[in-house]
């Protein structure tokens, strides 16, 4: 599928998601962190996670590394630039459960979630990450 652009406009904050998603599919914690502001914002609307800080963000994926080792973003539908510091992308998230996760997945259960996640970047790091769906 190709990534649809909501406008030829471009800007610097795209290169900054782009190693954040390319570092969270390869669960290289080191270089989301490279990339996350120290209070970086963190929120999942619709599941009711709100972290304030890049470390509590890193736990949080190391939380999950054990229940879902291989989670990741994949069918991207759309990037769209809204300014010089905002970046939506529209994709999904998928991951495959190796545990019981109550309340969200069985043994071997495939989730997805279809996201859209939008990015505030400042100074070359992401400061703002809120996920719709």
């Amino acid at each position: 599928m190709t990534t649809q652009t909501s406008s030829a406009r471009t800007s610097p904050a795209v290169a900054v998601v782009e190693k954040f998603i390319e570092a969270y599919n390869s669960g290289d914690v080191a270089a989301i962190l490279e990339v996350s502001a120290p209070d970086l914002e963190v929120e999942h609307h619709n599941r009711g996670v709100k972290l304030d800080s890049a470390q509590a963000f890193a736990d949080l994926l190391a939380s999950f590394a054990g229940a879902f080792p291989n989670k990741h973003f994949e069918n991207r539908r759309a990037l769209h630039v809204v300014d010089d510091n905002t970046v939506l992308v529209e994709q999904s998230w998928v991951a495959t459960a190796i545990a019981d996760v109550p309340g969200w997945a069985q043994t071997g259960e495939t989730v997805r979630l279809d996201l859209c996640t939008r990015f505030t970047v400042d100074n070359g790091v992401i400061t703002e990450y809120h996920d719709y769906g």
